[in-house]
């Protein structure tokens, strides 16, 4: 059974014609509204829409400012209240757990057999010979001492200095009339590690062994070269390291896949890393160096988490 409601025209204005229609299961009703009401709706819809949009992403923005807020206040908490290191909360433990035992000085103790000085067989030999300005007279009689075999010392010596390669190239020009080939030729430059830099193997490779090996800041490295009279900009060093990362990136991929073939077994561990650039979803600058150990293999790597998600990736 269909039934209908009509509303009467003096109970509302002449502008509105309202109609509702019920069906016969009670389902669904239809209000008929004037083009004028529905624009007007339509309106108020799309500016509903911009403003919950302008909300939604104000909040997105609030809250990613309190969470690079609450990750600072972690950061300024730990240095203030934190661990300043695991050795010195195991020195304290330790002393509390074992009793004190007086102290050895250090170094070699006395009574001690010495094992002398260290011969160095594999360094080469530079050749001198120190003679007396005048020879030598007795101060009895004034007579004049006679040569006899020579006494050897040695004294080691390192000898660092920065030089200049003037390279020759070789120019020739040819001796014939044919076409087609070049008029002139010159020798090949000789290889460098970087193209179009004036920097030889040897500058590059004391920069990797410092500052990978040895552990020395760019800053006293580049005061040490313009001790030698080199000096070098900071931005030359940073800029030859970042190509050279690509040329290590064959070795470091080498490495990783020998390490995942080896033993079940690995030694983990992580550590603070500070990374002074902001990444696009990171709160704060705190990250963490992993390094992955096998029998033949140390692996590094630097991950923005410590949690079970970065070893569990690398395996």
């Amino acid at each position: 059974m269909k039934t209908s409601c009509n509303i009467s025209p003096s109970l509302v204005s002449p502008e509105t014609t309202l109609q509702v229609v019920e069906l016969f299961d009670q389902s669904a009703a239809q209000i008929l509204v004037s083009s004028k009401e529905y624009h007007e709706l339509k309106r108020d819809v799309g500016y509903w829409k911009r403003m919950h949009e302008k909300a939604r992403l104000r909040e997105e923005k609030l809250k990613q400012e309190v969470k690079e807020l609450k990750a600072k206040i972690r950061d300024l908490t730990h240095r203030l209240f934190g661990k300043k290191s695991e050795k010195e909360t195991s020195g304290k433990n330790e002393a509390q757990s074992k009793p004190s035992k007086p102290k050895k000085p250090r170094g070699q103790q006395p009574g001690s057999k010495g094992h002398g000085r260290t011969n160095r067989p594999n360094l080469p030999e530079k050749k001198e010979e120190r003679n007396f300005p005048e020879p030598p007279a007795c101060s009895v009689c004034g007579e004049a001492y006679i040569p006899d075999e020579s006494r050897e010392a040695q004294i080691i010596e390192v000898e660092v200095k920065a030089y200049k390669r003037v390279i020759s190239r070789q120019h020739m020009k040819k001796n014939c009339s044919c076409k087609g080939v070049p008029a002139t030729v010159t020798a090949p430059m000789p290889p460098t590690v970087l193209p179009r830099s004036p920097y030889g193997v040897s500058i590059w490779e004391s920069v990797l062994l410092n500052k990978y090996l040895h552990s020395q800041p760019t800053n006293r490295l580049i005061n040490d070269y313009a001790g030698l009279g080199l000096p070098i900009s900071p931005g030359t060093i940073s800029g030859g390291l970042q190509s050279l990362a690509k040329l290590f990136q064959p070795v470091y991929e080498a490495l990783y896949q020998h390490q995942v073939t080896e033993e079940d077994l690995f030694h983990n561990d992580e550590s603070r890393w500070k990374i002074f650039e902001h990444v696009e979803g990171k709160a704060g600058n705190l990250w963490w160096l992993w390094v992955s150990r096998s029998p033949s293999v140390v692996f590094f790597e630097i991950a923005q988490s410590r949690g079970a998600s970065v070893p569990t990736a690398h395996f």
